[in-house]
């Protein structure tokens, strides 16, 4: 690339950067609080500077060149370490108005949110939640382009441009109504399959929820529901002579509200392990580190 003599701006090489990642110059403009004619020229200015073509017409919306991606792969560890080093000398602090985005599961959202109203230390910070996107690749893609401060998710990535940290261990429990007929306080494995079942049916993995965390393969039960919400499946046990699997924090939380047993498994569960996940550009901002400890203090017993 040859660059002019004049030098970059900064600012130049930022608006780059979010239309790199936007894959649009539109929602990059949005991100950014610009113009779409604004983000267009600040291109045309960079690409004239460079000497190189940075983004092509593809479908409806762009791609970037193979120099675009080169210079996207040397630029934004520079401009993340950057705003790590002005953002750890303006020192983060509640006191000031700050708002995090975390995605999550239905069972970590559930417990979280009580123990988010509850704390008197937020100060003027707000910690939203979002439900946990439908797939890999979507959520990978929403933390790449900073739609959310992390992700806690009880599957661990291999993605290299992300790291995690572990938040804490949960296991899968049966629930049965308090007066049901047959199921006392324990269950053994002739009674499980004797009984019929509202499944939980996970939108990522496509698999049952007590299938996925078990050591032996689970046959087939006898199905009366199926739902895609864990406080649907709890609500139709407490009004059914139905059993079902779910984690046990969750379980525990709600009980006594709707008047549930919670079961120890009769088969051998594997630890449903819940992680923080975050891009690499933010294990070092002090905002970040302050979020995911706060997060895991919510988690200590």
């Amino acid at each position: 690339m040859a660059v002019s003599r004049e030098g970059i701006d900064l600012n130049l090489l930022k608006i780059f950067i979010s239309v790199y990642q936007h894959r649009s110059i539109t929602i990059a403009a949005e991100a950014l609080g610009l113009t779409q004619p604004g983000v267009s020229g600040v291109l045309k200015r960079l690409q004239q500077q460079l000497g190189v073509q940075l983004f092509v017409r593809s479908g409806r919306g762009i791609a970037p060149t193979h120099q675009a991606q080169e210079l996207a792969r040397q630029v934004e560890p520079a401009l993340n370490q950057i705003h790590n080093a002005i953002e750890g000398i303006e020192a983060f602090t509640p006191e000031h108005p700050r708002r995090f985005v975390v995605y999550t599961t239905e069972p970590i959202m559930l417990a979280l949110l009580p123990r988010i109203e509850a704390d008197n230390e937020l100060g003027n910070v707000e910690i939203e939640l979002h439900p946990t996107l439908s797939s890999e690749e979507k959520l990978i893609n929403n933390l790449n382009q900073q739609q959310a401060d992390l992700a806690i998710d009880f599957a661990n990535y291999s993605a290299p441009s992300f790291f995690s940290e572990f938040l804490f261990d949960d296991q899968i429990c049966i629930i049965a109504r308090k007066r049901h007929p047959r199921i006392k306080q324990t269950i053994n494995l002739e009674q499980f399959y004797a009984e019929k079942h509202v499944t939980l049916k996970m939108r990522r993995e496509q698999a049952y929820l007590a299938d996925y965390f078990t050591e032996e393969s689970i046959g087939e039960r006898k199905v009366a529901a199926e739902c895609d919400s864990l406080v649907s499946q709890m609500t139709m046990i407490s009004n059914s002579d139905c059993l079902a699997a779910v984690v046990r924090s969750l379980a525990d939380q709600f009980a006594e509200r709707l008047d549930l047993q919670v079961l120890d498994a009769p088969f051998t569960s594997i630890p449903v392990k819940y992680r923080l996940m975050a891009h690499n550009r933010m294990k070092a901002s002090p905002a970040n580190q302050w979020l995911r400890n706060k997060l895991k203090s919510y988690f200590i017993s």
